[in-house]
């Protein structure tokens, strides 16, 4: 299925930047995967209405927001593909991401796109005193 959002050349290079990693441990093609991409297009989609003619600032945040989508759904991966260690002729040097605290980053990222292109409910507040 051809993406609905993230059309442009080059978007897998996008989500692999806000992962922090590089093509050899998250190639395109484990991004073009229908978990990835494309769940992350339908959950984007049913959250914004309309989301084919937006345009300009708007289309930017509509992609944004997808592919901190794809980068969340990704996550959960993480620690399968990367190294907690890595050695070298002259020193050690132990990786430690926290891939929870940086999907809930990304998610809360995500979030704020949203935010500018739906209206988000305004929350009334009520307060007792004794």
């Amino acid at each position: 299925m051809a993406n609905r959002i993230l059309t442009e050349e080059g978007w897998q290079g996008r989500i692999r930047n806000l992962l922090g990693v590089d093509s050899a441990f998250v190639p395109d093609d484990d991004l073009e995967q229908p978990d990835i991409v494309d769940v992350a297009e339908a959950n984007i989609i049913e959250i914004v209405p309309g989301y084919a003619d937006l345009t300009g600032d708007k289309k930017t945040y509509l992609e944004s927001a997808t592919a901190c989508e794809c980068a969340v759904l990704a996550c959960d991966s993480m620690p399968a593909r990367l190294p907690t260690k890595e050695s070298g002729p002259h020193a050690t040097y132990e990786l430690s991401i926290d891939w929870a605290k940086k999907k809930a980053e990304l998610q809360d990222k995500r979030d704020v796109y949203l935010s500018k292109l739906i209206e988000m409910p305004k929350m009334k507040y009520f307060t007792t005193s004794g």
